[in-house]
């Protein structure tokens, strides 16, 4: 810069240096926000059933009762549990999808369940293939699709309801031949 011999030098310099740090500060905003689906390793064509896979092998590796040493245990497993429940609902995920964590900002996480719960309960049955776990999205296409459905509805705490299970699944069979 240098010596200012008018007054217009000198607004036109201070305009220029503000453009440049807002710039800059735009560039660290931007920068900072972590990508929900890098952060679960999904692509953002990922459906809601690899998105919750995911989640569920992210939740047992990082969870804070498996990484008690770890001072970080805690904020990491809220990131990636952020990231979950923002990508498994069909109206958050399309949210940051156009305006990113910014357009989310009136929800806002932050609790979480124990080890045991992701270990046991969660994501229970997505490896059995009949057995479906329908999103919200998933349920209005089912329900609009005119198949014919065997709904069972369970609590995967519930002793009982894996008791039961086989002769639901033996009755859906025959019901549907």
């Amino acid at each position: 810069m240098g010596v200012w011999l008018n007054q217009d030098d000198y607004l036109r310099d201070l305009k220029r240096i503000i453009l440049c740090f807002l710039i800059v500060y735009m560039a660290l905003l931007v920068g900072t926000d972590q990508d929900f689906y890098s952060l679960l390793g999904v692509s953002k064509t990922a459906s809601s059933r690899e998105i919750r896979q995911a989640f569920k092998r992210l939740a047992l590796k990082l969870h804070p009762d498996k990484n008690p040493n770890n001072p970080n245990a805690h904020g990491d497993f809220l990131k990636i549990n952020r990231a979950y429940e923002v990508l498994k609902d069909e109206d958050l995920r399309k949210k940051y999808d156009k305006y990113g964590e910014k357009g989310l900002e009136d929800n806002q996480g932050g609790q979480y369940e124990s080890w045991n719960y992701y270990r046991y309960d969660f994501g229970i049955y997505d490896d059995d293939p009949e057995i479906i776990t329908l999103e919200r999205r998933e349920f209005d296409a089912a329900v609009n699709s005119g198949e014919l459905w065997f709904v069972n509805f369970y609590s995967p705490g519930c002793s009982h309801c894996h008791d039961l299970a086989p002769t639901w699944r033996d009755f859906a069979k025959e019901s549907l031949r």
